[in-house]
């Protein structure tokens, strides 16, 4: 534990890479390893990572991202999809698939596909499309600190004009199905040139309450 707090303590929001410095791929690779196995509401794993390396499609990017340099200096840039809120409707061929990797049998199935429907109609606090975003926070989350536990540096990109950043991605990113996914955000890795301020944060009295 105090290895892992030791780098929450060292991960910050890095505004500016060493665009030099390249993070391996047995690096990235585990960082996204750590991004596929993150937890997700009914375990249906709504999500998709374009792992971009590329100098001009970052440079693309970076306009309709209000011109952020980590985007242009990151190692790797990883933009985090969502699954669209169709693919969250009763009859979906991607919740029979998803839900049949872990039922037992056809009863179980239906069952939790009943479960799932009700949750949608009746007891979800916010639109399916958010929804399904929240879970990609999860893993970009999780992504963020395994980084961070192996000394690299990572910035989340929520500032950008999503109408604009579509259009770049749709242009540059071929393999980017746009039919299939929403942009949830994007997370910058790689190495910093500055040392990191002070971590500022509130202390943990004005932020958690115990109840007994």
């Amino acid at each position: 534990m105090n290895d892992f707090l030791k780098a929450m303590k060292f991960r910050h929001a890095c505004k500016l890479f060493d665009d030099k410095k390249k993070i391996s791929k047995k690096d990235i690779d585990a960082i996204l390893e750590v991004g596929r196995l993150s937890p997700s509401s009914f375990g249906l794993e709504p999500w998709h990572f374009l792992v971009i390396e590329n100098v001009k499609i970052k440079e693309a990017l970076r306009a309709a991202c209000w011109n952020q340099p980590q985007i242009t200096t990151c190692s790797h840039f990883v933009v985090l999809l969502s699954k669209k809120a169709k693919f969250f409707k009763k009859g979906s061929g991607y919740l029979d698939e998803s839900f049949g990797r872990r039922a037992k049998d056809e009863k179980s199935l239906k069952d939790i596909k009943k479960a799932f429907d009700n949750f949608i109609k009746k007891d979800l606090s916010v639109d399916v499309k958010n929804w399904a975003k929240m879970q990609v926070y999860i893993a970009g989350a999780n992504m963020m600190s395994a980084a961070a536990f192996k000394s690299i540096d990572s910035c989340p990109i929520e500032g950008f004009n999503a109408k604009a950043f579509r259009k770049a991605l749709v242009k540059n990113v071929s393999s980017f199905d746009k039919k299939s996914y929403e942009v949830a955000y994007a997370i910058a890795f790689g190495y910093r040139v500055n040392e990191q301020g002070d971590k500022i944060r509130w202390p943990l009295e004005k932020i958690a309450t115990f109840i007994k």
